[in-house]
């Protein structure tokens, strides 16, 4: 097995799996149900990312990759990568369903698919990344 194999399926990534399940009843239900009730599925996606971003900083942080950072480093890149994360998630939206046609419900999916990659592995790697003490 190659290293970067291994490292995706680490223990962290186990972790944010589990941790991800978690988040997606915050983030996606709460896209999904702000979308049922009529808002743009554009701004119930940012809502859910809203209360999903917070709620996955404090699991990630505690528990996923156990970080004795501080909180200010740490906020601030998971807030950058989250934000890319999501950036990634909203083009999927617009490809997927503006462009394409795909059902709204089915482009929330795909574009969650998109954005948890996207922030695991930005999290992984540069995130949650311990200081390097000297």
């Amino acid at each position: 097995m190659n290293t970067r194999f291994k490292a995706l399926v680490s223990h962290s990534f186990v972790l944010y799996i589990l941790v991800g399940v978690a988040n997606t009843f915050v983030g996606l239900g709460c896209a999904l149900i702000f979308t049922y009730f009529g808002l743009a599925v554009e701004l119930s996606q940012t809502i859910g990312t809203i209360f999903g971003v917070l709620n996955s900083y404090v699991l990630n942080k505690k528990f996923t990759f156990k970080s004795q950072n501080s909180h200010k480093q740490d906020f601030i890149r998971f807030i950058i990568a989250m934000s890319l994360a999501y950036g990634v998630s909203m083009l999927t939206i617009v490809i997927t369903h503006r462009i394409l046609g795909i059902d709204k419900y089915i482009t929330l999916l795909i574009a969650q698919v998109f954005y948890t990659f996207t922030g695991y592995v930005i999290s992984r790697f540069w995130a949650f990344k311990s200081e390097v003490k000297r």
